[in-house]
């Protein structure tokens, strides 16, 4: 999966191609299902074969890390910090908090992933992060959660588009908008569905996606309308687009996601107290 072909894969692990395949034949009568396609002699991962591929590659991800955590107990080095943040706070909450602690102290070492909710939860309870950075409500028994933000519903709108001098919209104000929004099946998606049907409206999407950032993306390009909360158009920098507030009771929290058992270091809660301020900074800034 990671280096493209069976046969750079042979070379990097001294085996002949013959062995490899057989190995790799052995695995998926193990597992039960097929890792890869064949096709003319080409190797087209599965969807099951991406799969698995993510969740060992969570599992390698700890253990590539085992050299430097020996490393730093034989120094007895205690200032170092594994986070994992939702994409949605980068730019705005994560970024400038890193920036903050690492000038306090730059012999600090900092390694940041970027990853979706789905994974955030289950690599932070599996303690592979110091830290998690997502949006609430938790699903996993394994995560306790300490919210640091909480932020309204938005319209983001290309700018210049007719309803965007507005102080305020309502889903009326919206009909005949072509929205994009997330797919059905995620969290996001379920949120925005809810604030429809509780005006007895259903939401028709004119475009799909995976991600807020996507939807903020396709908006800036011209094309429609999305809801979401102001990170959405934040993301893509000022000037791309404009948000205005959508009359409405529900907002988007946003947590830090810590491992049930075990005690925080002094490393990490000096992070999340920086990820607070930046956060009380940013909420001021935009009149939230």
């Amino acid at each position: 999966m990671s280096l493209g072909t069976l046969t750079r894969a042979a070379e990097a692990h001294f085996l002949s191609e013959s062995a490899a395949s057989r190995q790799l034949s052995v695995l998926e009568t193990e597992l039960g299902f097929k890792l890869f396609s064949r096709e003319k002699r080409s190797l087209i991962p599965t969807p099951q074969g991406r799969k698995f591929y993510l969740e060992a590659e969570r599992i390698l991800y700890g253990l590539n890390d085992l050299p430097d955590i020996a490393q730093a107990i034989k120094r007895e080095q205690k200032s170092s910090l594994r986070l994992i943040s939702i994409p949605r706070l980068v730019r705005q909450i994560v970024s400038p908090a890193v920036a903050r602690f690492c000038h306090e102290d730059p012999e600090l070492q900092v390694k940041v992933d970027v990853q979706a909710m789905r994974y955030l939860q289950r690599w932070v309870a599996g303690f592979q992060f110091h830290i998690g950075l997502g949006r609430l409500p938790a699903e996993h028994p394994a995560i306790v959660t300490r919210k640091f933000c909480s932020l309204p519903t938005m319209v983001v709108l290309p700018r210049g588009h007719r309803l965007a001098n507005r102080s305020e919209l309502t889903l009326d104000d919206l009909e005949g908008e072509s929205v994009v929004s997330l797919l059905k099946d995620t969290h996001l998606r379920k949120n925005i569905d809810s604030i429809y049907q509780a005006e007895g409206k259903t939401l028709r999407a004119s475009v799909e996606v995976s991600s807020s950032y996507n939807a903020g993306c396709i908006v800036a390009s011209g094309f429609g309308i999305t809801i979401g909360d102001p990170f959405v158009a934040h993301s893509l920098g000022d000037g791309e687009l404009v948000h205005v507030p959508l009359k409405t009771d529900f907002r988007y929290d946003f947590a830090f996601f810590e491992p049930a058992q075990g005690e925080l270091s002094d490393t990490t809660k000096l992070f999340m107290k920086h990820v607070e301020e930046v956060a009380q900074e940013y909420m001021k800034r935009n009149g939230f």
